[in-house]
């Protein structure tokens, strides 16, 4: 995979020239003329590199080096003034620069320096991160060998233009999933519109998706773009496809089919090229099944699919996920809370999360909140609240395992009863063997 660069300079001559020099040696590059925009591209995306302008508009280039080292870790960054004085070298690495040049400077010196420093930083990791170190692919954190083969396939997935779908439980992470397929794509530098199917009416979501004409029903006082036409040479993601209903499930496969579609109230036809990622927690086989989804357009979305394991199977992530999200959330509140102790890993590893990733950030986001510590502690985590509050009203509380039991039970009774008791089906849509699930009925007691 290419090294990511983040190059931040104000002068647009010398910012071209160093960004097509970069390209032209293999590098990832990002350009930003100031300092804001140089965080926001902090803040959504990994970088290899920083290249930082000291004198930046809107931020110091002292204060958008610590905002990168914070985000990157392991990453380059080099300085670059003109004011080439031993005070400012001296505050640059004491910030954290790996190395500094002073404008004007030859493009092969950089070149050079760049190619030493990314040499000894793979030198000194050449046996690979360990199991708990965490890595980054995007906006995704991640330990587990079961999502290295995810951020794998995205890699790979990102160089096409293949129509990608993205399953998993809600929670585990498909919305950055999308963002990191689409920012490793050559569309990364047009825009990633996002849809929630789910939240926006039927009545409304095709003109949402497609536009409208002016006059094309009541309160269409303008002609409107939809989603397709904003997302035009970029991505397009749609989130908890099932959800579409039939008529713009009708539009949406010609969409695939030919790239063209016409406004609601419309006659002129509309070419586009975006290209679309989506995502379901639903089976797209049962809703082909249960006829709530065209088949012919199944095959449509799912190209190439992407399945994010859910958090209870990828145990080592649980940690590397905590101490980034308590970092995220430590930082604005100024909190100096130095991470959690043995017992509160302890415990964030012997709980399933059932909302996955979302509800670990919660409760990370809930624990640094109310923390009076410089450590998290088991105290800071009631998880056993999140379980027991699935009791039935007026009944007595049981131990934790108790209702985690009860839950389970209660679940795969309804799984059986939605397909009629056959145990295969059930199986497949648990993901697991038939063996397995009698196991797990005769451990329930529903055997």
């Amino acid at each position: 995979m290419r090294h990511r660069v983040l190059l931040v300079e104000d002068e647009p001559i010398l910012q071209v020239t160093l960004a097509n020099d970069l390209a032209e040696e293999g590098y990832e590059v990002a350009t930003a003329s100031d300092g804001a925009e140089g965080l926001r591209l902090i803040q959504e995306r990994a970088f290899d590199v920083a290249l930082l302008d000291l004198k930046l508009p809107k931020m110091d280039g002292l204060a958008l080096l610590q905002s990168f080292k914070a985000e990157n870790p392991s990453g380059v960054a080099v300085m670059m003034t003109a004011y080439g004085t031993i005070q400012s070298a001296v505050a640059a690495m004491k910030s954290g620069a790996t190395d500094y040049l002073v404008k004007p400077f030859p493009t092969d010196d950089l070149l050079i320096l760049l190619r030493g420093l990314l040499a000894g930083r793979a030198a000194s990791s050449e046996q690979g991160p360990r199991p708990s170190e965490a890595r980054r692919f995007g906006d995704l954190v991640y330990a587990s060998e079961k999502m290295a083969k995810v951020c794998d396939l995205i890699a790979t997935v990102a160089r096409s233009d293949a129509t990608v779908l993205i399953q998993g439980e809600t929670g585990t992470g498909k919305e950055l999933v999308a963002r990191a397929i689409h920012q490793a794509s050559h569309r990364q530098s047009f825009p990633l519109i996002n849809v929630a199917c789910a939240a926006i009416p039927e009545s409304l979501l095709e003109t949402e998706l497609f536009g409208h004409e002016k006059g094309a029903f009541t309160g269409a006082i303008r002609d409107r773009k939809g989603r397709f036409e904003l997302a035009h040479r970029g991505s397009l993601f749609l989130d908890e496809v099932a959800d579409l209903g039939s008529a713009v499930q009708a539009k949406l496969l010609r969409v695939l089919q030919e790239k063209e579609f016409e406004r609601v109230g419309g006659s002129q036809t509309i070419k586009t090229d975006a290209r679309l990622i989506s995502a379901t927690r639903k089976r797209l086989e049962d809703e082909v099944l249960a006829g709530r989804l065209r088949e012919d357009l199944f095959y449509r979305l799912k190209v190439i699919t992407v399945t994010l394991p859910p958090l209870r199977e990828r145990k080592e992530d649980i940690l590397p996920l905590a101490e980034h999200f308590l970092e995220k959330y430590r930082r604005p509140l100024g909190k100096e809370i130095r991470g959690l102790t043995p017992e509160a890993c302890c415990r964030l590893l012997s709980y399933d999360w059932p909302g996955n990733v979302r509800e670990l950030e919660a409760g990370i986001q809930r624990a640094v909140t109310l923390a009076k510590d410089t450590v998290l502690t088991p105290e800071d985590f009631p998880l056993e609240s999140i379980v027991m509050s699935a009791d039935p009203p007026g009944e007595p509380a049981g131990s934790l395992t108790d209702a985690i039991r009860e839950a389970e039970r209660q679940y795969l009774q309804g799984v059986l009863r939605s397909v009629g008791g056959q145990r295969k089906r059930a199986a497949e849509i648990l993901g697991m063997s038939r063996k397995t699930l009698w196991k797990k009925l005769k451990s329930l007691g529903l055997e």
